[in-house]
């Protein structure tokens, strides 16, 4: 059953009408590094990120995005480095009305060398629906996940639902927030994986950008509980030159509960994004508003993706 719906899925994704021209083409590329701080003695982290995101939209109504994370994780101490990637792709179709519906597939890898959940790898696949326009966009997923988690057990039933709204009152604010739930079913036992945050950015003109959020995420089988927010402020360059990008900060904190072990996590966070297409100033790929504000579609690689 899971292969034919992945192939069902494929056989979708790249048999859509591709005859229509392009009309709209928007993305972003952001490079960046973060250093954090554990308040438990446990070292100092030095990460590297790479985060892509873009969108094909065509005359017809169809639409194709895809959207890439790449993370290398040094942390002191000699305890191995972290690595994740994430890659996804969804299509989806809008009538003139506004509403939407569409499918996507999202792979996630994940070598932690027994951080949090230790190795951990996630296919995600399902179907999207809901309503948008310029003000307001509401979405809806359920879809399926197979997964292979160090110390919880594979699973090839999970279930997943999420809700992601963002509402957009003027052209230079945006409000986003989601709730994410994985229902999984381990070989080992039953058990909930839950994400939910809000993050907002604001254009405050003259090139500078204000982004923020906070997130909760609780994984049960996993005994990982954790709580981030932050805040940052990014900066347009074409404000005093002809460089097409925008240079970001971010200050960043998450709680972590882990296996009983209770840390805090400060973060700095710098970023280097470049606009492609039509897209607009906001928050930076690499920032945790962002990762509330357009979440992964399964808990688990949102989770990571808060982290990092």
């Amino acid at each position: 059953m899971t292969i034919k719906t992945n192939r069902l899925l494929v056989c979708a994704l790249l048999a859509f009408p591709t005859t229509s021209l392009a009309q709209d083409i928007s993305g972003a590329a952001t490079l960046g590094y973060g250093h954090s701080t554990t308040s438990d003695g446990g070292g100092d982290l030095n990460s590297y990120t790479l985060d892509g995101i873009g969108k094909f939209a065509f005359q017809n109504g169809w639409s194709i995005g895809a959207e890439g994370s790449f993370v290398h994780a040094d942390p002191d101490g000699g305890s191995g480095d972290i690595n994740v990637s994430d890659l996804g792709l969804r299509l989806q179709y809008q009538t003139f009305s506004g509403a939407m519906f569409g499918g996507y597939v999202d792979y996630t890898d994940f070598n932690g060398n027994g951080l949090l959940t230790g190795d951990a790898d996630a296919t995600s696949y399902g179907f999207t629906g809901g309503y948008g326009n310029q003000t307001i966009q509401a979405e809806a997923n359920i879809g399926w996940t197979d997964a292979s988690i160090a110390g919880v057990g594979n699973s090839s039933d999970w279930i997943d639902y999420g809700v992601n709204v963002s509402y957009t009152p003027t052209a230079d604010t945006k409000i986003a927030g989601h709730w994410q739930l994985s229902d999984l079913n381990t070989n080992a036992s039953g058990s909930n994986l839950a994400s939910y945050g809000i993050g907002a950015s604001h254009n405050f003109g003259a090139g500078f950008v204000g982004f923020g959020g906070i997130s909760r995420v609780d994984f049960d089988a996993a005994n990982v509980e954790a709580t981030s927010y932050g805040i940052g402020a990014s900066y347009d360059l074409r404000q005093i030159s002809t460089v097409p990008a925008q240079i970001s900060l971010e200050l960043a904190r998450t709680n972590l509960d882990a296996g009983g072990s209770d840390a805090d996590v400060d973060t700095v966070r710098l970023g280097i994004t470049i606009p492609l297409g039509v897209r607009e100033n906001g928050a930076p790929l690499n920032s945790l508003a962002d990762s509330i504000m357009a979440p992964r579609h399964n808990a688990l690689s949102t989770l990571f993706d808060n982290i990092f």
